[in-house]
């Protein structure tokens, strides 16, 4: 009976969607079962590594054995074919080493086969590098560097997983077999000796490179640390370090970086900026945070290599160096924090150029929380781990991910990431350690906050994360919400994907315009106004070839509203053929949900993108999770599935019109407003929906009022070509006549105010109070939107009835107006009133 229940259970388990079913959701992992995992989930991907290795047809040239783990360019001595086979020879080796009787392996994987296959690959990766010609490579050459003038690029990096998976079999190798492993490191590190270290900032980071560099150094010192050159090596390494994360400071720093050592202090060591300003990077001419982190998991990994092979193969460590942790922990604090997600995702404004949702920076996390103590990135890590292994649960062979951008070589790559987290505590305990509450970490990183040096602006409240970039580099300007969670949900939390095309993609979508391209120029890149944890930027792009002009403003509330307005107008006489606005590309994948669920006026369908489906109506909810709402009349539209860097993405338009229209030049185009939601259902949507109010407003400005779901209201009034003020007249709600930050004219019908501001800037209030009566002036603190002041503009004693929004609840309070000016404020659900000067 019991083995039917037990059967019975896994059946249920099986048919049910792989999100619901997966071990992601649940509080922190201790150390000691995260590593379990890691090693099980290594040992997992044995079926992918054996299908993915193959035997050579000859031995070496010494009779030895030899096989390669397939890529791209299989045999090759480039990237394409080196770094998978070094990469997954260090994952098997190290699998032999760490993982008996401790994990599973997979049915049709024994230890002989990753035994075979470790020292196999490992075998071909020293024969065929130049340092010992014992083999040719596939194009009948070798791999490798040796010197300045013989160097292949990116060779250090591929000669440390070897290095690795000789060390993890060390008592397996022949003193021949070292040898050779010497010579190659030894070939490698020659090379660093005696070549430039390269510095720049603007468009190619050399910090990467420079991380790799070290890497080669420190596993040849680690291995071979009594060798006559290792002192030269030693030094080398820590120029390299430090000039990975260098930073102008750098110039002037008279810290010593190794005091026990010698006296070298950080500007010593210095070569040149490999940082901005702000610590940001750009590699591949734009910022994303791949780049920006991978530095640290390089420095870490040499660190751990220095640690862990002299204890284990001299039992001391006679070069250790702090380089090594060179402004990692600046880097975390001034941009990478400010970037991460409730799922340990860093976020990407302009997506990514190889495979999202990866979270491969989880051995950044590890190298500050095993070697710097930091608590911000234990935490952050545990997230990443479990977000890997469900990932890595949507496949069949145990690979990490579908649809992988470049095979075997993403395979290795994450796969190395696991290893050297599990590496990391292995030799770092973080046992003692208490990981930051994610409450805590999102509100220490919650400010709105500019990234100057790349032009990206990023704020977070609990609800979701927001960020804009305007990348020069790619000519890209986009952004996305990313809802956040406190149970990791990817179908929630992985929503909303990184997306460009035609210059632009979330947020702002684009036109199609008969005989033009689609694509966009930027204006004016970026003008922000930052208060707390809320920002406002406008912006101003030309598209279609210069046709239409796109006057817009993005209002980040310090709630859970996301608020986008905007005015277009032709430049030129056009006919504009298709209108794909309000853009949100959504996830329908595996990982997340392959399907759907939208929510609309006119019911509920389930779509997965495949057919472009279109709706009606002012709003739309997904899941009841993300919600939608429009102003106008247009259609919404959800399709164009498509991979989208290995994550099935669709796109939802939410103001999309396939119907032509031929405008004249300077004819108004559209005038649209959308607010986006975070973490709330249809019928909410549908409540915020009513609330909504565009308003009326003066030529070339536009205005729109919302709600959040806590019953406060947001004004975003922007002033796009305006000539004059904006009046604004008879603004109700439900509530009473808000109270705006300029002096408000109560009445019986409603709210008049008056607003200034320059052109391409915007207004954006926080209102919680709201009065019925007529005869008083009010206007909101500008700095707290939880005080007024009112004003009775009559010589007589009246009464007004005041409403206050608080954390979702309303208060009400008779006042009576007899002093001339009065101070009211709003605090723990009580509403007091006070003398005041107006």
């Amino acid at each position: 009976m019991q083995r039917l229940l037990a059967l019975l259970f896994a059946v249920l388990l099986s048919a049910a969607p792989m999100a619901a079913r997966s071990p992601v959701l649940g509080d922190f992992v201790a150390e000691a079962s995260m590593q379990s995992d890691l090693l099980q989930m290594l040992a997992d991907f044995a079926t992918y590594m054996k299908h993915d290795f193959q035997d050579c047809a000859a031995p070496n040239s010494i009779g030895e054995a030899c096989g390669c783990f397939k890529g791209e360019h299989t045999m090759a001595n480039d990237e394409r074919g080196v770094r998978p086979n070094a990469d997954l020879s260090m994952i098997c080796a190290f699998l032999s080493k760490y993982g008996k009787g401790k994990v599973s392996l997979p049915a049709d994987v024994t230890w002989t086969d990753i035994e075979s296959m470790a020292m196999k690959s490992l075998v071909f990766a020293y024969s065929t590098h130049k340092a010992n010609k014992l083999k040719v490579c596939s194009g009948n050459n070798y791999w490798g560097s040796t010197s300045s003038s013989d160097a292949v690029w990116e060779s250090s990096l591929w000669a440390m997983s070897v290095a690795y998976s000789a060390f993890f079999q060390w008592d397996k190798l022949s003193d021949t077999q070292k040898d050779y492993i010497y010579q190659l490191l030894k070939a490698e590190c020659n090379y660093e000796l005696h070549r430039t270290i390269p510095t720049g900032y603007a468009g190619d980071t050399k910090a990467e490179e420079n991380g790799w560099e070290a890497d080669v150094l420190a596993v040849t010192l680690g291995l071979f640390p009594n060798d006559p050159l290792a002192p030269q090596w030693f030094e080398r390494l820590r120029e390299f370090a430090v000039n990975s994360y260098s930073h102008q400071d750098d110039a002037t720093d008279a810290t010593i970086i190794d005091p026990t050592y010698d006296t070298k202090t950080v500007k010593d060591l210095y070569k040149g900026q490999n940082l901005y300003d702000d610590f940001t990077l750009q590699n591949h001419n734009y910022f994303h945070t791949s780049y920006q982190n991978v530095v640290i998991q390089e420095l870490g990994e040499a660190a751990l290599a220095l640690k862990l092979f002299q204890q284990e193969l001299y039992g001391t460590e006679k070069w250790h160096t702090n380089a090594l942790m060179h402004h990692n922990d600046k880097v975390m604090q001034e941009v990478l924090y400010w970037l991460a997600l409730s799922d340990g995702e860093l976020a990407m404004p302009n997506g990514n150029d190889w495979s999202l949702f990866l979270y491969d920076q989880i051995t950044s996390y590890s190298t500050n929380a095993c070697f710097l103590r930091d608590p911000h990135a234990l935490m952050l890590e545990n997230l990443a781990y479990k977000m890997i292994k469900h990932r890595q649960q949507t496949t069949t062979d145990g690979s990490w991910l579908l649809r992988a951008d470049v095979g075997a070589r993403r395979m290795g790559v994450e796969a190395h990431r696991v290893m050297m987290t599990w590496l990391m505590h292995e030799v770092l305990s973080t046992a003692s350690l208490t990981p930051t509450r994610w409450e805590d970490f999102t509100r220490e990183y919650s400010a709105a906050k500019i990234l100057s040096s790349q032009d990206i602006v990023r704020a977070a409240t609990p609800d979701r994360f927001t960020c804009f970039s305007w990348s020069q580099g790619l000519r890209s300007y986009t952004g996305y919400i990313s809802p956040q969670t406190s149970d990791l949900r990817p179908q929630t939390s992985n929503l909303i994907v990184p997306f460009r095309a035609n210059n632009t993609g979330n947020f702002l979508g684009w036109y199609e315009v008969q005989g033009k391209k689609t694509n966009a120029t930027p204006i004016v890149p970026g003008i922000y106004d930052l208060h707390g944890n809320s920002y406002v930027m406008n912006g101003e792009i030309d598209t279609n070839d210069g046709t239409l002009n796109n006057r817009f403003a993005i209002y980040s509330t310090p709630g859970n509203a996301v608020i986008y307005i905007d005015n277009v107008r032709a430049k030129k006489p056009c006919t504009i053929t298709a209108e794909k606005g309000g853009l949100m590309a959504i996830s329908v994948d595996e990982m997340t949900k392959t399907t759907r669920t939208l929510y609309t006026t006119k019911g509920t369908q389930r779509l997965d993108g495949t057919q472009l489906t279109r709706m009606s109506g002012p709003w739309v909810n997904i899941d009841n999770t993300f919600g939608i709402v429009t102003t106008g009349n247009k259609q919404i539209a959800f399709g164009e599935r498509a991979n989208n860097n290995s994550i099935m993405t669709a796109r939802l338009y939410t103001s999309y019109s396939e119907e032509p229209r031929t405008v004249g030049q300077d004819q108004l185009v559209d005038r649209r407003a959308i607010i986006y939601y975070s973490n709330i259902d249809s019928a909410s949507t549908a409540q915020l929906s009513d609330a909504c109010q565009q308003l009326s407003t003066p030529e070339g400005w536009s205005g729109i009022m919302a709600a959040d779901p806590d019953s406060t209201r947001y004004l975003l009034l922007s002033n796009f070509f305006g000539q004059r003020a904006c009046r604004l007249k008879n603004v109700n709600t439900r509530y009473g006549a808000p109270v705006f930050t300029a002096k408000t004219m109560i009445s019986k019908s409603g709210s008049a105010v008056t607003f200034t501001a320059d052109q391409n800037h915007s207004i954006a209030n926080t209102m919680k109070f709201f009065i019925s009566g007529a005869d008083v002036t009010a206007i909101q603190d500008a700095n707290d939107p939880s005080i007024i002041y009112l004003h009775n503009n009559t010589n007589e004693k009246q009464k007004i009835l005041i409403t206050a929004t608080e954390k979702g609840r309303c208060f009400t309070k008779e006042v009576k107006l007899n002093t001339k000016s009065l101070k009211v404020s709003l605090k723990d659900g009580k509403i007091r009133v006070f003398k005041g000067t107006f």
